[in-house]
């Protein structure tokens, strides 16, 4: 009889743990396939540009963090501060490790190409996020993930030339040089504004560094040189366009003395908009972002297959129309 019983509680447990280990290989609706093991036990390595510089990067982080734990997997998520040299060792890190699938917010275009090919050599599949990074990496990489930038820029020389009515003289708070969301936000604004505002010249354009307080400087220093001449103003980010209305506050000027246009709107600079200092930005969600970025590291990490890239909407933002879109929290 002892034995029967000790029988028993054996087949129970047995039921108990197969069905335990078919509910951790249950694979969500989005994934589109099979789970090659469970999720608890699919280990994904995160390493984002540098959560401490604006409001987006650090929700886009927390996201990261919370997300993954929702879904239970093996992840962790990592701060290069911005740095190409620790962010090349982070990845090198993951490769070491064997991760199931690499998700890399880039700090560079080109310096974490090496670290990058070396995982996919290894058969780590590489997920880009947010910025992809340059020409010669990107047969290393599996997919990539984030809003379409180029389009960004072409809404925001729409938005400052339709403002200006079609002419006048602005100037341009850049982001970090060399870094690829730069050269998009950059280079597409220019051929949209000379394709469609010949009109509209540009006095000067320099880098902030996607950093507030420098913004302000800069746009302090524009407004020492250029003065009432100033009409418009674009920036790269939302933070930045806060440090340009920092100083076009300090200069007293009042809400739409100058037309400030940015990319990505935040919080406050929803905020601005309905107090009339911003003129033009576009909705961007780092939720979004990082939730597109992970599933698809899931699904390459289980041999699905994914577009090469993937895109988050970003819609215009105007005074007009930013009663239709919740106020951001980040």
């Amino acid at each position: 009889m002892k034995n029967a019983n000790a029988l028993a509680r054996l087949a129970a447990a047995a039921v108990i743990l197969g069905a335990g280990t078919a509910a951790a290989q249950e694979a969500p609706d989005w994934l589109g396939g099979e789970l090659r093991k469970p999720l608890s036990e699919t280990r994904i390595g995160i390493t984002v540009l540098y959560p401490g510089s604006n409001a987006y990067q650090a929700k886009y982080a927390e996201t990261a963090e919370q997300y993954t734990q929702e879904l239970g997997l093996d992840a962790t998520v990592m701060d290069p501060q911005g740095d190409p040299a620790t962010q090349f060792n982070q990845i090198q890190d993951m490769v070491s490790q064997n991760m199931d699938a690499i998700v890399v917010w880039p700090t560079s275009q080109n310096a974490l190409i090496p670290a990058i090919r070396d995982a996919a050599r290894g058969d780590i599949p590489v997920i880009t996020s947010n910025s992809p990074i340059g020409e010669a990496g990107r047969r290393y990489v599996q997919a990539h993930t984030g809003p379409d930038d180029c389009t960004q820029a072409a809404q925001a020389a729409e938005m400052l030339g339709n403002a200006l009515e079609g002419e006048g003289d602005i100037v341009v708070v850049e982001g970090t040089p060399g870094y690829t969301v730069s050269i998009l936000r950059k280079n597409c604004f220019l051929d949209t504004l000379a394709d469609q505002f010949p009109d509209v010249t540009i006095l000067a354009s320099q880098t902030a560094e996607w950093n507030r307080e420098k913004a302000q400087t800069v746009m302090e220093t524009y407004l020492t040189q250029y003065g009432d001449q100033i009409d418009g103003v674009y920036a790269f980010d939302d933070g930045m366009g806060l440090g340009v209305i920092s100083a076009l506050k300090g200069a007293g000027k009042a809400p739409g003395d100058v037309k400030v246009v940015t990319a990505n709107q935040f919080g406050e600079g929803w905020d601005m908009m309905k107090e009339g200092w911003m003129t033009g930005s576009n909705k961007q969600s780092p939720v979004d972002d990082a939730i597109l970025a992970i599933q698809t590291a899931v699904k390459v990490a289980n041999g699905i297959e994914v577009p090469e890239l993937q895109t988050i909407e970003t819609p215009k933002v105007t005074p007009e129309t930013v009663e239709e879109f919740e106020r951001p929290t980040w």
